[in-house]
């Protein structure tokens, strides 16, 4: 069973993903940012919950600290927010290092969807990783999995501008576009990577 950290400093918060997840999911809890780096590296969770505002050291700090251990980088981190969050809220922040965001109070049909959506992305990328690993070379292999990452970094970004703003200005526009246009080339290489793991795979037939 997949291990999840909350941090959250409401208590309620923390027993209602409890029971929304109960049975699926292991939810370990604690309430703030300080107690959430000791509790990560003490039961390494699948998946890292964080609250924004909380007492200590609040969500974004966590996040960059997290992020900064090198036991602990590579956990997927979900952050809480009472609001969506806006490029305002977001300019100076580490928001690439988060997988998504979700708004409180929210479903357990959207919890699920939001912490399943992080996991099938990482096993998909795993599962490629791996198999390029093995017939194509480490080298290859380690590339595709950095544009994994890099074309899920830039939607995430694009997810952040759209479902925050209502009106767009034109500069937010061309930024969305840029952003699009990045993707598609990630995407490309990406593809390059993937159909050289079916070349290999029809060789061994």
């Amino acid at each position: 069973m997949k291990k999840i950290l909350i941090a959250d400093d409401e208590p309620e918060i923390i027993d209602i993903v409890k029971k929304m997840l109960s049975g699926k999911y292991e939810v370990v809890g604690v309430y703030n940012g300080e107690d959430a780096l000791k509790k990560a590296k003490e039961i390494k969770p699948d998946l890292i919950l964080l609250d924004i505002l909380m007492p200590k050291m609040d969500g974004w700090e966590t996040l960059r600290r997290l992020k900064q251990d090198e036991e602990l980088k590579n956990i997927p981190v979900s952050m809480l927010t009472a609001l969506p969050l806006t490029p305002e809220d977001t300019y100076d922040k580490p928001i690439d290092y988060i997988e998504n965001y979700i708004v409180k109070p929210f479903t357990k049909e959207t919890l699920l969807r939001k912490i399943e959506d992080v996991f099938e992305r990482e096993e998909e990328a795993k599962k490629t990783y791996e198999e390029l690993k093995k017939k194509v070379g480490k080298e290859v292999a380690d590339e595709y999995m950095k544009l994994s990452k890099a074309i899920n970094r830039h939607r995430r970004l694009i997810g952040v501008i759209v479902n925050s703003t209502n009106q767009l200005n034109q500069s937010v526009r061309n930024l969305i576009l840029s952003q699009k246009r990045l993707i598609e080339s990630l995407k490309k290489r990406a593809e390059e990577i993937e159909a050289l793991l079916k070349e290999e795979g029809n060789k061994s037939k």
